[in-house]
């Protein structure tokens, strides 16, 4: 799939700056990072409102790993794609696919140089199912809410109502929205990861996980829940999105586990020694 070259061009011009090839005179060091990230199958699908969180935002200079052009383009500042036979992690990869328990969403290494927080550059990942245009994000909802005007209470200083604006107007604008979307899907999981170098090692997560803000049990209907259903059925549509935003300093070497409830993610970042006398490293 291609993907608009605007940010592509952003890159090409800012990262001669942002990410210079040597420091001091030697080369930056460089690391593979290896990701897998994995859904709990098993969490309690409850009916308890989630507040709204937005989607993350993507900057001007990020790698897609998605976009083959994106890829291609950060190869100038030391970025590329792991190749199969690189890969540490598959065997934990083999049981979890096995496992009724949890979904495999996404299992990506790449190869990068160490860059101090400022400079280091984004990832950006996404993965999972592709939602159809019957589904739309949490985010038009946020948009839209976030544009409608409120006015205080003069009787309560610390409550707030909406100005002129009915459930029924509300839900009749979201609609509209909804109706007027031309994207072609929505990914399960979506977001970016950024390592960077100071001391230590540091990781910046940003992902999230799409799932739909009501879920049908299938082999579990009752009149209750029929009622119920009924009533929330633009629920089964609307896509909230899960949050995993950490930060968290690492070791090379060792495996990482950062979750939230929803979904899990393990990380491995190992120093990577470029070949010399362009032997072949089977390492």
């Amino acid at each position: 799939m291609k993907f608009p070259l605007v940010c592509l061009m952003t890159l090409a011009s800012l990262l001669p700056v942002a990410a210079p090839a040597q420091t001091d005179g030697e080369p930056l060091p460089l690391y593979d990072i290896e990701i897998v990230i994995f859904k709990n199958l098993k969490v309690p699908q409850s009916r308890e409102y989630a507040l709204p969180v937005s989607s993350p935002g993507r900057g001007e200079i990020i790698v897609d790993l998605a976009s083959e052009d994106s890829v291609a383009a950060a190869e100038e500042f030391g970025f590329e794609i792991m190749s199969p036979d690189e890969l540490r992690l598959l065997d934990i990869v083999a049981r979890l696919i096995d496992s009724p328990r949890y979904e495999l969403l996404m299992h990506v290494a790449w190869r990068q140089p160490g860059l101090d927080r400022e400079q280091a550059i984004p990832v950006w990942l996404k993965g999972g199912q592709i939602y159809g245009n019957e589904y739309t994000s949490i985010d038009d909802q946020i948009e839209l809410m976030s544009s409608i005007p409120f006015v205080a209470d003069p009787d309560e200083q610390t409550s707030f109502q909406f100005d002129a604006q009915t459930p029924e107007a509300l839900e009749q604008q979201l609609e509209q929205q909804r109706s007027a979307l031309t994207h072609s899907g929505l990914y399960e999981l979506e977001g970016r990861i950024t390592v960077a170098l100071s001391r230590y090692l540091h990781v910046f997560t940003d992902l999230v996980l799409r799932r739909p803000r009501l879920v049908i049990e299938e082999g579990q209907t009752n009149a209750a829940q029929d009622e119920y259903l009924a009533a929330r059925a633009a629920d089964t549509r609307i896509l909230n999105n899960h949050r995993l935003k950490e930060h968290r300093r690492m070791r090379s070497k060792n495996l990482h586990y950062l979750d939230n409830p929803e979904f899990s993610m393990l990380i491995l970042i190992n120093p990577y020694e470029p070949p010399e006398n362009g032997a072949i490293d089977n390492d």
